[in-house]
Parts: C-alpha cells; sequence; structure tokens
C-alpha cells in the first residue's frame, strides 16, 4: 500500500516520477489481531474478576491527575457578595425582612445542582474540600451574585460558571429584603 501526498490548492507541484513511496504500511496492516480483554471499573473486589475466556483481568482504577499545592489552594472567585445598605421605611406598612433559616433550608434540595458542578470539576483528581458558596437572593426570591470558596483547580476546570448558572436556577421565597445565604459543599 502506499500513500502519495499532493497539495489540496493543485496547479504546482507534481510528484517526480522517480519519488518513491511516501509511507508504506506493513503487510499485516488492517488485519485484526487478537483483542485485548478489556479491563472493567466499577467496584473492588480485591481478588479481580474472572473473564469468559478464564483468564484474570483485573479492576484498574485510572490514577488521579497529579495536583499542585498551586492547585489544592483555596481562593474566592465571584461577585462581590456584600449585602446593599438596608432602608428603614417606618411610615410604610411593608414587612420586608430577609429570609428565616427554614426558608433557606428549605430551599437546599435545590442546590444538587451545584454538588454535581464540584463533582464535574474535580472528576478523576483525589481533591477533597470544604466549599462555601455564598449568595445574595433579593427580594423576590431570586439569586443576584454569588461568590465561590474553593481550590483553585476546580476553577480552572470550569466550577465558578457552572455553579453560576445552577445557582440562578434556585428560587426563594419572595420576603421583600435581600439576604446573604451560605451554602457549605463537602467534596470527598
Amino acid at each position: 500500500m502506499y500513500l502519495t501526498l499532493r497539495p489540496p490548492w493543485g496547479g504546482g507541484a507534481i510528484t517526480p516520477p522517480d519519488a518513491g513511496p511516501v509511507a508504506s504500511a506493513p503487510s499485516d496492516a488492517g488485519v485484526p489481531g487478537k483483542p485485548k480483554p478489556k479491563r472493567r471499573q466499577g467496584s473492588r473486589t480485591g481478588a479481580g474478576s474472572t473473564s469468559s475466556t478464564g483468564g484474570a483481568v483485573d479492576d484498574v482504577e485510572p490514577a488521579p491527575v497529579p495536583l499542585t499545592d498551586a492547585d489544592r489552594r483555596l481562593e474566592w472567585r465571584g461577585d462581590d457578595v456584600t449585602l446593599p445598605p438596608r432602608k428603614l421605611d417606618m411610615t410604610s406598612d411593608s414587612e420586608a425582612r430577609p429570609l428565616d433559616d427554614s426558608e433557606i433550608n428549605t430551599a437546599f434540595g435545590q442546590a444538587a445542582g451545584v454538588r454535581d458542578c464540584v463533582a464535574q470539576a474535580a472528576t478523576g483528581t483525589d481533591l477533597r474540600a470544604a466549599i462555601e458558596v455564598k449568595l445574595i437572593v433579593d427580594g423576590t426570591g431570586r439569586v443576584t451574585r454569588s461568590r465561590l470558596h474553593a481550590p483553585r483547580y476546580l476553577f480552572e476546570h470550569g466550577l465558578l460558571a457552572c455553579a453560576q448558572r445552577a445557582l440562578g436556577r434556585m428560587k426563594f421565597p419572595a420576603t421583600g429584603a435581600p439576604t446573604l445565604v451560605s451554602i457549605p459543599v463537602n467534596l470527598g
């Protein structure tokens, strides 16, 4: 089998007649050989498992991505999450108030999207960390700003954008006043 390359724009260079093959393949090229046994991933049994051909196939987990101290270092990224100054209006019958603990706790079930983002960014590592998510919930119950405290490696693998999208889908009760909410997420 011979492979000859010609420029796609045509016109100029033509392969000289005395030029030998550019590349050749061995005579057994394209002939399938004995298939290699597939390694299974999953729970470790300790003794390995046996394939249908009778040979032992060990369960092998891929080695974790090597992380440096800089990759593991915690840092803050995201929006400024300081609460705006609160104005008291004594003439109005408005009962604007921040969210109470029970209202915040009922919305924590919606934080699964953030946990998924953390798990996705940490895939293939042995990283363990306590990640802190701070967010501002406005008076209508929408998340308007968020900030994360997590290892640098996670930020470099898309954590901030993913988590902010997930937080933007969260809904809290409308109370009329902004609230600072902290959500802990444990990795590992």
